[in-house]
């Protein structure tokens, strides 16, 4: 069975991951700072914090944002469900709200309507939220990067906008440290704020040096891991074209993100997975976890997003894959029911 996600982990990746475990240097410390180095300097951030989960990630973002305990905090219908967790345990009350059909995020009237005193953005499938809103976003913005890896919008990279970006690193990610997640920023005024809140954070917080020895490996091989993602992409979507579903979030390969391959079903996506599971392809639906599928009423309260989350399911696209599984999958994809 080819699956959805594989870490690829290599014989170098492990070599430097093994170093540490013989130097004994299992805490956060030279590998951690390597790690955030390499982040800032091939992918433009101001200043970023290696964190040992997402959930911490978030956790922390919210803690500057100045907000007042019982504060109304929106979320995203299609986030996964640790962003209404970490709302939640930050003393929070988050507002799930509804997305738009070509954005995949809720529109700025949506946003003043909840009452929002501050926005977690989730980029589902790489889709960055729109330029008008964020040029007209007046409250505090912490956007989830993580599945937009490798993508671009009118030259605007993930996080452009937005106070505080989050960039996990578990094993679904293209990128993946076994677990951690960088919480960044591209604004220098709030590196300055990120650097402050650094000094509070104890190390126990921190990402391990194991964790970031695996990082500072896979980010030095990011840009063949993002070509052959690219190649296998294009060769899915001529695939998929010959039948009657379509994409999310894929535009031009050079500027599309590498998560995993996102179809749109028009039918059954039940008999659509089981064809592929059939066929030795697993499938997962993108939206499991989310508010879209888990809430009570969601057709009613968020039914753009219900419809995207019964609609959308993940292909394997990952750089693991041998040429004969990458045929294997094109195969399934050109002959779905």
């Amino acid at each position: 069975m080819i699956k959805v996600f594989s870490s690829y982990i290599t014989r170098r990746d492990m070599d430097l991951v093994l170093s540490r475990m013989v130097e004994d240097a299992v805490a956060p410390g030279e590998f951690n700072q390597r790690f955030i180095r390499e982040a800032k300097e091939r992918y433009q951030f101001e200043h970023a914090i290696a964190l040992r989960s997402p959930y911490l990630a978030l956790l922390k973002a919210l803690k500057p944002c100045g907000l007042q305990q019982g504060a109304t905090v929106a979320i995203s219908a299609l986030a996964p469900a640790w962003h209404r967790v970490a709302v939640e345990d930050a003393g929070y009350e988050p507002a799930v709200l509804d997305v738009e059909d070509s954005t995949f995020h809720p529109n700025l009237e949506s946003i003043a309507k909840s009452g929002a005193q501050a926005i977690v953005l989730f980029d589902a499938l790489g889709l960055l939220p729109p330029h008008e809103l964020m040029k007209n976003l007046q409250i505090p913005a912490i956007e989830d990067i993580t599945q937009a890896f490798g993508a671009r919008q009118e030259e605007r990279l993930p996080g452009t906008g937005s106070n505080f970006s989050i960039w996990g690193f578990e094993e679904d990610a293209p990128l993946a440290t076994g677990g951690g997640a960088l919480l960044c920023t591209r604004s220098r005024r709030d590196a300055s704020v990120l650097r402050n809140l650094e000094l509070s954070i104890p190390d126990e917080l921190k990402m391990t040096d194991y964790n970031a020895a695996l990082g500072v490996s896979q980010m030095r091989s990011a840009v063949l891991m993002l070509e052959r993602r690219r190649s296998v992409m294009h060769m899915f979507r001529t695939q998929l074209a010959r039948t009657r579903h379509g994409t999310a979030g894929i535009f031009e390969p050079e500027d599309s993100a590498v998560y995993a391959f996102p179809v749109m079903i028009e039918g059954s996506m039940k008999e659509v997975s089981e064809y592929a599971k059939k066929h030795g392809v697993q499938t997962l639906p993108a939206f499991l976890h989310s508010p879209a599928l888990e809430d009570d009423n969601a057709d009613i309260l968020y039914p753009s997003a219900r419809s995207i989350a019964l609609r959308c399911l993940l292909f394997p696209m990952h750089h693991k894959m041998t040429n004969q599984q990458a045929d294997q999958v094109g195969k399934v994809l050109a002959t779905l029911p």
